[in-house]
C-alpha cells in the first residue's frame, strides 16, 4: 500500500463510520473523492470534501470528533495496517468546518497529511444515495460503503465553477472535466453554466504541462503515470476539454 492508497482507505473508512452515526441525507460527498469513488477516476484525492446542511457547528464537530476518537474507526484502521497519528480542527465557522489529519502506515516512516472539510451551504441538485464503486471496495476488502454524492451533471457544473472561479488555476480541474465528459455528463442540463464558460475556457488554456506534472501526475494510479508523463498526451486532453467547453459556450 502506498501513501495515496492509505489516504484513500482512510477516507472510505471515515465515510463509513460517519454514515453510521449521521443521517446520510444531511451531507453530500463532492470533489475528487466523489469522482474517484463513483466515477472511476484514476486520480487519487488528497482530501475529502462534503456539503452539509442543518447541523449546527457544535453538532457536526461533536459527531466528527466522536468518529475520529473511536472505537470503530481506529479499530478499522488498525485492521488495515493504519493509524490516525493526530488531528486538529483549525477552522470551525458557520460556513466551513475543516479537520487536518495525519495517517500513518504501520510500515511507513511518517504520517501522510489529509483534510476532511465540510461546507455548510445549500446542497446542489443532483445528489444520489449509492454505494461506492465495487471495484474500489474490492481492492481494500471492504464491505459496501453507502453515501450521498453528486451525480455526473452536478459534478460537471461544480468543476466548471471551480475552474472559472479559483484564484489559482488547478490542473486537476481540467483533468477531471475530461473524465466527466467521457463518463457522459450532460452539461446542457445545468442552468447558469453558460456564463461561467468563458472564464473556464481561458483558465483551462492557461494550464501548462509542467503544472499538470507537478500537481496531478503523482496522484494518478501508478499504471497510468507513464502514459500521462508524455507532454502531447496532456496537451491532447487539454485541447479536447477546451474544444468541448467552447462548443457548450456556443457562438
Amino acid at each position: 500500500m502506498n501513501d495515496q492508497q492509505a489516504i484513500e482507505l482512510f477516507h472510505l473508512l471515515f465515510l463509513h463510520a460517519f454514515g453510521a452515526r449521521v443521517d446520510r441525507s444531511l451531507y453530500v460527498l463532492k470533489g475528487g473523492c466523489n469522482l474517484r469513488f463513483y466515477c472511476k477516476s484514476i486520480r487519487y484525492s488528497e482530501d475529502m470534501d462534503l456539503d452539509v446542511r442543518t447541523m449546527s457547528v457544535a453538532a457536526l464537530r461533536n459527531n466528527v470528533e466522536r468518529v475520529l476518537a473511536g472505537p470503530a474507526l481506529p479499530l478499522a484502521l488498525r485492521a488495515h495496517g493504519l493509524a490516525l497519528e493526530r488531528h486538529t480542527a483549525p477552522k470551525q465557522t458557520q460556513t466551513t468546518q475543516r479537520w487536518k489529519l495525519s495517517v500513518r502506515r504501520f510500515d511507513g516512516e511518517r504520517g501522510v497529511p489529509t483534510k476532511v472539510e465540510f461546507s455548510r451551504r445549500k446542497l446542489d441538485a443532483g445528489a444520489e444515495l449509492e454505494p461506492v464503486d465495487a471495484e474500489i471496495l474490492r481492492r481494500y476488502r471492504l464491505y459496501p460503503v453507502l453515501a450521498q454524492h453528486y451525480g455526473l451533471t452536478a459534478a460537471f457544473a461544480q468543476k466548471v465553477a471551480a475552474l472559472a472561479g479559483r484564484t489559482e488555476t488547478q490542473a486537476r480541474d481540467v483533468f477531471d472535466l475530461k473524465l466527466l465528459l467521457d463518463q457522459g455528463a450532460d452539461p446542457g442540463a445545468q442552468a447558469g453554466l453558460r456564463r461561467l464558460l468563458p472564464a473556464a475556457i481561458e483558465n483551462a488554456m492557461s494550464v501548462g504541462y509542467d503544472q499538470f506534472a507537478g500537481q496531478v501526475l503523482a496522484y494518478l494510479e501508478p499504471e497510468y503515470q507513464d502514459h500521462y508523463r508524455v507532454r502531447p498526451v496532456w496537451e491532447a486532453l487539454q485541447d479536447e476539454v477546451v474544444r468541448r467547453l467552447e462548443t457548450l459556450a456556443g457562438p
